[in-house]
């Protein structure tokens, strides 16, 4: 034992020199290129070092999470882009951005409206409400929450007021859990119930096809604002644990006609949107086929926000071209001020 002691006492310091050099080798050579004294006394080289340390370091990842960690131990909060509630639950810093007017928004969508009236495409709205709204108790910060239930409002009495056709989704949500804990979005069974409400509200054709619903295996995820606090392995120290979803498919089981496949495709409804639909976690466009009993094209996009993919599906509208599209829409995008700016899609 004594011996193993004696040798700890020199290994140690060759792990930790040996780690260092490691990590040094992806550094950027600055001293190939001699920056002069005036570089030394400027301080470049320092600055150049303490940068690429930072970005290189293998502890680095492990030494932000623990002071993530223990910021939120101690204060309750995590770095800029999160709001932390009580017990656990995290929204997103996007519902904290000023409200703003909404007049360019509502010119903007009745222009797209027009514009696929003009392709025979009718637009039918879904907006999504603030998690931090339909959630209210858990984020203890009752001036936001409402709010975000204030813009909620002003923006369906604002579509009303273009004529454009918009499907309230804030009661379907708010009737459970609407929405995930630690994730910005929302859960499976608010998808589910938003799927229902969107069918029963008339705004869209119904189909007759029979389907089913086919469940699968439980998923566990680690919400997307649990990185705005601290690592996914130190998570659960904190009451920010994994959560559990259960996806689904819906897969069709009438026989039906026989099908030309040289025929063109098409649909009655077609799917646009963030996220929310198109990641299948959640499954909003599988929910949404068993609730209208028909299939549902799907050109909803993940980290683009919701204007772009709408786009995209406006320049390709052709042959084929479903009756009606459903343009899927949270309303948080509304406080963003570069939301209708070309260039760049927005996450």
């Amino acid at each position: 034992m004594q011996r193993l002691f004696k040798l700890s006492r020199y290994l140690l310091p060759v792990v930790f020199f040996g780690c260092a050099a490691v990590a040094n080798i992806g550094l950027p050579d600055v001293f190939r290129h001699s920056p002069g004294l005036a570089g030394l006394i400027q301080g470049k080289v320092t600055a150049q070092l303490d940068t690429d340390y930072k970005g290189s370091m293998p502890h680095r990842s492990l030494s932000i999470g623990l002071i993530g960690a223990a910021r939120y131990a101690v204060t309750g909060e995590g770095r800029a882009g999160v709001i932390s509630g009580p017990d656990g639950w995290l929204f997103t810093g996007e519902e904290a951005r000023p409200v703003m007017s909404l007049g360019e928004s509502l010119t903007q969508i009745a222009h797209l409206r027009d514009a696929l009236a003009a392709q025979g495409v009718a637009l039918v709205m879904v907006p999504l409400p603030a998690k931090i709204d339909v959630h209210a108790d858990r984020a203890d910060m009752t001036a936001l929450s409402q709010d975000m239930s204030q813009l909620y409002g002003a923006f369906l009495d604002g579509l009303a007021a273009k004529g454009v056709p918009a499907i309230d989704t804030r009661p379907a949500l708010m009737s459970g859990a609407g929405f995930l804990q630690t994730d910005t979005h929302w859960s499976v069974d608010g998808a589910s119930r938003v799927a229902a409400v969107v069918a029963a509200s008339g705004l869209i054709p119904v189909g007759a096809e029979s389907l089913r619903r086919v469940d699968a295996p439980v998923k566990e995820i680690t919400g997307d604002l649990v990185s705005y606090v601290t690592t996914d392995q130190l998570a659960p120290m904190l009451g920010l644990g994994r959560e559990r979803i259960r996806p689904f498919l819906a897969e069709f089981t009438g026989q039906g006609d026989a099908v030309d496949i040289f025929a063109p495709s098409t649909t009655a409804v077609a799917l646009v949107g963030t996220s929310y639909s198109a990641n299948p976690d959640w499954s909003f466009a599988e929910a949404l086929k068993l609730a209208t009993r028909q299939d549902i094209i799907n050109h909803a996009d993940e980290g683009r926000g919701p204007v772009a993919p709408m786009r995209d599906f406006l320049a390709t509208v052709g042959a084929g071209a479903p009756t009606t599209v459903l343009w899927e829409f949270p309303i948080r995008y509304l406080t963003d001020p570069t939301l209708w700016k070309k260039g760049p899609d927005h996450a």
